[in-house]
């Protein structure tokens, strides 16, 4: 009958055995076998002894001089002759996964980054074509039950007990399409968005109240308006498309930014809001970490670096435009 499940702790024990006595045959010698193996001889007989104990078998024929299989030493050592083999197949395995990184990346990807990131994936997959990649897009998720390799989070914060390697800051502005203006006059100061229509970033209430900093002051601002998204491309193509005004993460913004499509507003105040901060990429600590993560992890610090001196030239770019009219 064939056994199911773990093998019994005796079967597990003899082990080491069988592949000694794989050695033995194969070197023709304790001694060989002994020098192969970096252990005494005697260690060698012991073990060869152990294993005939358990088996109640006697495998081997010896002399003085050499040692000979006899009928039952020849089919065990068909067997104990396959530990070695897959002793050195996992050894090669383990080549082929440390070399070259390959297998399924999972990437839980914070709702103000996720467009930006997948930007990024097509030429990470056309670098890497082992490896294959699901991205995921949301705040909360539990590494262990959902199979997370990576997280991409922002936040003042890193989760304790992860590793956490900082990619960028991610700042917020606020903006609009220029044919929005066609019938509203631009707001000078954050007390003016009161009269607008304003896209909110995100469906909570709560977070429905703007918050900006000057050199001189802070003010607050309860905004208005008719169209609410928790998705930030949703919130985006409503700004395109001259809805009202919108508060969005200067990484989605940029492109549009900088092609003019997109104005920014309020030059002189910096928006204070939870979804801004530092981006992190985080993942679970441990001494062997594989491939893929490693690559991936190297490849995000060095893309979203580039790309994030990107945004801020496309929003330095559109404000002197504007400082020049």
């Amino acid at each position: 009958m064939e056994s199911k499940g773990y093998l019994p702790k005796s079967h597990v024990d003899i082990l080491p055995c069988m592949a000694t006595f794989a050695v033995v045959v194969e070197s023709g010698s304790f001694v060989e076998a002994s020098v192969r193996l970096g252990v005494t001889a005697s260690s060698i007989s012991k073990q060869i002894t152990k294993l005939e104990s358990v088996l109640s078998l006697r495998l081997l024929e010896r002399t003085t001089r050499n040692l000979k299989l006899n009928p039952e030493g020849e089919e065990v050592y068909g067997y104990c002759k396959s530990v070695l083999e897959s002793s050195a197949n996992v050894f090669r395995l383990k080549d082929k996964l440390t070399d070259n990184p390959q297998g399924l990346l999972r990437i839980a990807v914070t709702k103000s980054l996720y467009a930006a990131c997948s930007k990024l994936i097509p030429a990470f997959l056309s670098r890497y074509r082992e490896v294959d990649v699901q991205m995921l897009c949301g705040e909360r998720f539990d590494f262990i039950s959902d199979g997370i390799d990576l997280g991409i989070i922002i936040t003042d914060r890193p989760p304790e007990g992860m590793i956490a390697r900082k990619l960028c800051e991610i700042d917020f502005v606020i903006c609009a399409a220029e044919n929005y203006f066609r019938e509203s006059s631009r707001p000078n100061h954050p007390s003016d968005l009161t009269s607008h229509s304003c896209i909110p970033f995100v469906g909570d209430p709560d977070k429905q109240c703007w918050r900006f900093s000057s050199v001189s002051e802070s003010c607050d601002v309860v905004i208005p308006g008719r169209y609410l998204s928790e998705c930030p491309e949703a919130t985006l193509t409503a700004t395109l498309s001259g809805v009202g005004i919108s508060c969005l993460p200067v990484c989605l913004a940029a492109e549009a930014i900088g092609d003019n499509r997109l104005q920014v507003l309020l030059p002189d105040w910096v928006f204070k809001g939870e979804p801004q901060g530092t981006a992190w990429v985080v993942y679970q600590s441990g001494k062997f970490l594989s491939k893929r993560v490693k690559v991936m992890v190297s490849y995000l610090l060095s893309e979203l670096a580039a790309a994030s001196q990107g945004w801020k030239k496309n929003t330095l770019m559109n404000l002197s435009s504007l400082a020049g009219l």
